[in-house]
């Protein structure tokens, strides 16, 4: 199914070329100087599957500019006539390069780039736009999107990193409160000792019941952990952890074994109710770390 949507794919790309459509239904995406995405209408001028398109640009355009400043693209392909049974959306997301070698300026040239260089292939302000595809969501002939990658690599994603700040005698409460109060800061998940203790610290410490086993807030963009330390065990130096939040138990155990050469308070890899599996250790330098599985 996936090669027959990409063989179609490919023959619609064709089909927008300059030489057979002067580009309808074309749109490339660059990203602006402030960072922002900048879609404007372009005229394929060659292309090889969904894997290559080369457009023929200006280098002093906005088109060159942006692409000298950042490779990352997108081009989308599309048409919306229903009722002709042209009816498709093939996105594709990439790099791009400014190419100035004279020969492919000549096999990619077409009449229409005439309007905009007076001196033809030759022009020193034309070029080609070369346009890699390193990902592809396809939707043809009302039938299933298909996703992939052309290079066929899954990229392993980064553990998400947040700090965790612990309190001492219940203080997390108020010190969340406090931070809604100066910085505008949200709750986005709350757990209490009451609802949660598999390590059983309340029978240690019964008045914690409800004091915050684990939070989090959004300040700003900037997602933070805080929590009650219920053995009140916590003291300065490290009141304060490096958390990496990771997709499997396998990553969490794997990046503490990492880091058990030379490391204290080891807390290896468990249960902890709120997460499936949380480890935690200072390594070798005296810095905290807490490893955890979440999913939002």
């Amino acid at each position: 199914m996936s090669k027959e949507v990409i063989a179609k794919a490919s023959e619609i790309i064709k089909s927008k070329t300059a030489a057979e459509n002067m580009g309808a239904g074309v749109v490339l995406t660059l990203m602006d100087g402030e960072g922002y995405p900048s879609t404007s209408c372009i005229s394929i001028s060659k292309a090889n599957g969904i894997q290559e398109i080369l457009f023929g640009i200006g280098i002093s355009s906005n088109k060159g500019k942006r692409a000298k400043e950042c490779t990352r693209a997108s081009v989308c392909i599309f048409d919306d006539d229903y009722e002709g049974g042209a009816y498709y959306n093939i996105t594709l997301v990439g790099d791009v390069e400014i190419v100035t070698d004279h020969e492919l300026k000549k096999e990619v040239w077409y009449e229409g780039l005439a309007e905009h260089f007076e001196q033809g292939a030759a022009d020193p302000d034309y070029a080609v736009l070369r346009f890699t595809t390193k990902r592809y969501n396809l939707w043809v002939d009302m039938g299933e999107g298909v996703e992939g990658r052309i290079d066929g690599a899954q990229p392993k994603p980064a553990p998400r990193f947040e700090p965790i700040l612990i309190y001492k005698n219940g203080d997390c409460s108020k010190a969340m409160e406090l931070y809604k109060k100066a910085f505008g800061a949200a709750t986005t998940s709350l757990i209490r000792y009451s609802e949660s203790d598999p390590e059983g610290y309340l029978t240690k410490n019964p008045a914690a019941k409800d004091w915050i086993m684990n939070a989090g807030m959004l300040i700003g963009k900037q997602s933070i952990l805080v929590c009650d330390d219920a053995t009140n065990g916590a003291k300065i130096g490290d009141h304060i952890q490096i958390v990496l939040e990771f997709d499997l138990e396998e990553e969490v155990k794997a990046a503490y074994n990492a880091m058990l050469d030379g490391a204290t308070n080891l807390n290896p890899p468990h249960n902890a109710g709120y997460s499936p599996c949380v480890a935690s250790l200072t390594d070798v330098y005296g810095i905290p770390w807490q490893f955890m599985v979440w999913h939002e």
